[in-house]
């Protein structure tokens, strides 16, 4: 066989191999593709049910804290036992409690055993002496410890909230039973956020028995290990709360494009070998005559028209040459039209951004004004009425170890209150607000620099000119970020803080004696986070047109330099 006799099959062996791969290789990887975003899928939605079973753990750890602390503050003191207001205390939160259906005190008898001292009941369905047998009781009368019981009875589960009751010496004497009803409305609701769908979200005791439950039960519906299936554990008791959902359910969509994709990939594949096969026997002669002009357009050379041939299939390739021509030529100067009209979006977009982030910035200063004031008027008002009423118990004729825990107590509330001060001031330091930016710069550098024994002085020249609210806390958080790292990083022992009005901006130079750095080695903020309180810095300025200039070297000291400038003022005629 002559080497032309043969030129023909290599053609079409070599295209029906390449439209045959290049046609199976992407259905492979779709296929692939949606393997994996269905495994990722799978994963993330088991991250969320396991962040929502904690998050449901930690509510339910809340409320069992509650209702604890409550009954313990119920309990009153020895003096209360003895005059029968514990009774009384005690039976009133009962009453108001939603969630309670017995409250039972069990003391010591005269044997060295127990009994039931006292008891109030809902229901008539409880027997006190069953909790008479609960090892946790014994644990709270012979250890004083708090806690949570799980009383198993044919009829239902109940929760059992003990509390050791002390005497004068320290001694428990009672154990004040509070049984709960773990159906109530209140745990259920807890629980009902986290049954999704069809599935089910339980409250499970360390032995694996169910104590309630909301949702589809499993008891209903077969578990299957295609379920979604996480937990949450408890703090105050060894419990957990486990969530269960159908996976085909949880995925949704997802789950039903999958399963058509998979049916029709075959469909595909056979499409896409029928597609070889009549490319391969649709080029039986070589292509001569078009293979300067290919080159020529493969070169980038759109200009010069692919000449006629003859009408055959060289001649139809010929003329889809050209018209393949004209098309590039016509998309490459679509493609410059939009390059530049993307160019304009992405400017305009960029603008948007800097506005939006703007507004985010604004928004986060008004929380950090709102949280201060809310802790001056209250929180700070709290603390100091309980000062108040501490004072007036100290006058009060008391024992001598009760007037020494009153004491501390106060001095607890005094720390607390200068605590609350500090934040209020961290938050959004008031002198910002009263008298201005740059009485808080000296407020800024006397509590950040002075505390680490590094001298400062202040040289301020005040501005004819003031910036906007925004362009002053935007600069003073660029200047608290500035004298931060010198109090925590620099080991200077003296700043100076510089602040001139110039021609078109106000400059703050803030210059230290420390150690310095290579300005280079944080240009770009490292997985460790070094850089990131300058990168900040820069962003936050830009935000206002701002600038920030950094000059430092190792053993030479660093040098800051913010520049805000002012608003331009609109002349209308």
């Amino acid at each position: 066989m002559s080497p032309m006799s043969r030129r023909p099959y290599s053609i079409r062996r070599r295209v029906a191999l390449l439209v045959g791969v290049g046609a199976l290789a992407p259905t492979l990887l779709a296929l692939w593709t949606l393997h994996s975003a269905f495994d990722d899928v799978s994963q993330h939605l088991l991250e969320e049910h396991q962040l929502l079973a904690r998050s449901l753990a930690l509510h339910f750890d809340h409320e069992l804290r509650e209702h604890l602390a409550s009954l313990s503050a119920a309990t009153g003191t020895p003096e209360d036992w003895v005059t029968g207001n514990a009774r009384r205390t005690l039976r009133a939160a009962f009453l108001r409690s939603p969630v309670l259906e017995a409250m039972v005190v069990i003391g010591k008898d005269p044997e060295g055993g127990k009994k039931v001292l006292w008891q109030e009941l809902r229901h008539q369905d409880l027997v006190s002496e069953t909790l008479l047998a609960l090892p946790e009781v014994d644990a709270a009368m012979g250890q004083g410890r708090q806690g949570v019981a799980h009383l198993i009875e044919p009829q239902r589960s109940r929760l059992v909230f003990l509390v050791p009751v002390r005497d004068w010496n320290g001694q428990v004497t009672n154990v004040v039973c509070a049984v709960a009803n773990p159906g109530a409305p209140t745990w259920l609701a807890i629980l009902k956020q986290g049954a999704l769908g069809s599935g089910s979200a339980s409250l499970v005791d360390d032995k694996g028995r169910v104590v309630t439950g909301a949702g589809l039960a499993p008891a209903i519906r077969a578990v299957s290990n295609d379920d979604i299936s996480a937990a949450g554990s408890l703090t105050v008791v060894p419990w957990q709360i486990v969530l269960r959902q159908i996976r085909p359910e949880a995925l949704g969509p997802f789950a039903v494009q999958r399963t058509r994709i998979l049916v029709l990939s075959p469909l595909l594949l056979i499409l896409a070998l029928l597609f070889s096969w009549g490319a391969t026997h649709s080029v039986t002669e070589p292509l001569k005559a078009l293979n300067v002009a290919a080159r020529r357009i493969a070169e980038g050379n759109l200009e010069v028209s692919v000449p006629p041939q003859a009408d055959d299939e060289v001649g139809k390739l010929g003329r889809s040459l050209e018209a393949m021509r004209v098309a590039l030529k016509t998309s490459l100067d679509d493609l410059t039209r939009s390059h530049d009209i993307l160019e304009q979006r992405v400017q305009a977009r960029t603008q948007e951004l800097r506005q939006l982030l703007s507004k985010i910035v604004s928004v986060q200063e008004d929380e950090r004004r709102r949280i201060a004031r809310e802790l001056h008027d209250e929180t700070c008002q709290t603390l100091a009425a309980l000062g108040m009423k501490l004072d007036a118990a100290l006058s009060a004729p008391t024992p001598a170890i009760v007037h020494e825990r009153l004491t501390e107590a106060r001095a607890f509330a005094g720390r607390t209150l200068s605590d609350i001060h500090a934040l209020i001031y961290d938050l959004r330091p008031s002198v910002l607000d009263d008298l201005g930016l740059f009485p808080a710069i000296r407020w800024l550098a006397e509590h950040s620099l002075a505390p680490a024994n590094i001298a400062y002085r202040c040289e301020v020249t005040l501005p004819g000119r003031t910036l906007s609210s925004e362009r002053e806390t935007t600069l003073f958080r660029a200047i608290q970020e500035a004298i931060r790292n010198v109090a925590r990083h620099s080991e200077a022992t003296q700043v100076l803080i510089q602040v001139e009005e110039r021609e078109h901006d106000v400059q703050v130079e803030i210059e230290d004696d420390g150690h310095g750095f290579d300005t280079g080695s944080v240009a770009v903020p490292g997985p460790s986070g070094r850089g990131l309180g300058l990168l900040g810095m820069r962003e936050r300025m830009s935000m206002v047109g701002g600038a920030v200039e950094v000059i430092s070297s190792a053993d030479a000291g660093t040098r800051v330099i913010l520049r805000v400038p002012f608003e331009e003022e609109n002349h209308h005629g």
